[in-house]
């Protein structure tokens, strides 16, 4: 039996997306917002939550995702001078529906990620107490974000990096 040309692209698609471990796309095009003010994590986090409301997301969950949204375009003006947000609906063959956040900017990639996720720590280490007191944050950004995701990962680009959080509309199982 011959398979259709579309239908052996689509299943071709498929298996790329299940080996790479990341969704497909739904066929809506990113919504990409540059960050370079304070006002723009304002306007990226109302779209994420705009994003997963549409998406059927209850209420909580859509404001969990705005969350993990206003973090990242907080981190991309703080540590990486500027940058930009994208959210776009994916369909994760394993997972199902899914909200992706993309946030890149300039700045190299975090040298420890796991490191910089637990609360109280940057890439570097802990943050001393003294800092602590001076600074706009506890340093427990990333470790939310990564709490409330599902996958997060980081794509080093050829000048600075990306960070990549997926957030299902049914949470996975933990393995």
């Amino acid at each position: 039996m011959r398979v259709p040309a579309g239908v052996a692209a689509l299943l071709s698609f498929q298996a790329a997306a299940v080996k790479s471990g990341r969704g497909m796309r739904v066929g809506v095009a990113p919504q990409r917002y540059t960050v370079t003010l304070e006002a723009d994590v304002f306007t990226a986090r109302q779209a994420a939550e705009r994003l997963a409301l549409s998406e059927g997301y209850p209420r909580l969950v859509a404001q969990e995702v705005a969350l993990i949204t206003s973090e990242l375009a907080w981190n991309i003006l703080r540590h990486g001078g500027g940058g930009a947000i994208e959210l776009e609906a994916v369909i994760d063959p394993v997972h199902g529906p899914g909200v992706e956040i993309q946030a890149c900017d300039g700045a190299p990639p975090i040298a420890d990620l796991a490191l910089a996720q637990r609360d109280g720590h940057t890439a570097g280490g802990p943050i001393p107490a003294h800092v602590m007191l001076t600074r706009r944050g506890i340093g427990s950004g990333l470790g939310a974000v990564a709490r409330l995701g599902d996958r997060l990962e980081q794509l080093p680009r050829e000048t600075g990096k990306c960070l990549v959080v997926t957030r299902f509309l049914r949470r996975p199982r933990p393995a």
